[in-house]
């Protein structure tokens, strides 16, 4: 595997966490510098990140777990392979924890994050357009991160943080567009920017869940 040229851990860090070993392979790996199906040599990591093996083996085994990474035991460790199969099952479950984040938060917003969230939602479907699918997930992630952490229930908070951006790799912005004909999609994201703009969260979470494909 490449080994990445950043090294933000190990920058003025001598004790490091599991978790935060895993924020950024998670990372590397959400915005492609981990490519799906590429091999993960532990060293090749170690010196990456300027930690000893253990934290990386458990935040391996924490990323597998969360849909990441495929491990099989004394043969490979990879990035996982998202699969089209896999396409409108990852679509619906998001629709239905995004819903429940955008029927709280929207309602929740001030003037300036509305403007935000806005802002992304617009860059995103731009990204969408132009199929610079990579840039579109991690703009929308910073979307769903602000509005999560808007929506005033802890515990629907902690189940997208654990669960949201799992479920995003899985759905790569070639099988997410692939799911529309024709202007679908560009008229869906009409409505939930309609919505978004006008505070009302009941629309927002059906144009939210209709994206998603729920019926």
């Amino acid at each position: 595997m490449p080994v990445p040229k950043k090294n933000p851990i190990a920058e003025g860090k001598r004790v490091l966490l599991r978790d935060v070993v895993e924020e950024q392979i998670r990372d590397a790996i959400m915005d492609g510098t981990l490519e799906p199906g590429e091999s993960l040599n532990d060293k090749a990591l170690q010196d990456w990140l300027g930690v000893s093996r253990t934290p990386i083996r458990d935040a391996l085994n924490e990323l597998t777990r969360a849909g990441f990474i495929e491990m099989e035991p004394n043969r490979y460790t990879r990035v996982a392979m998202p699969k089209p199969e896999e396409t409108l099952q990852a679509m619906q479950t998001l629709g239905v924890l995004l819903g429940g984040v955008m029927r709280l938060a929207v309602d929740r917003l001030s003037e300036v994050e509305r403007g935000e969230v806005l802002t992304i939602l617009r860059q995103t479907r731009k990204q969408l357009r132009d199929e610079a699918f990579t840039q579109a997930r991690r703009t929308v992630l910073g979307m769903w991160n602000l509005l999560a952490a808007q929506c005033g229930n802890e515990l629907l908070h902690k189940v997208y943080t654990d669960t949201a951006a799992g479920l995003m790799f899985k759905l790569p912005g070639e099988y997410f567009i692939s799911m529309f004909v024709g202007e679908e999609l560009e008229r869906l994201l009409d409505e939930l920017d309609a919505a978004i703009a006008s505070g009302e969260s009941v629309s927002a979470e059906l144009a939210t869940e209709k994206i998603f494909k729920l019926p």
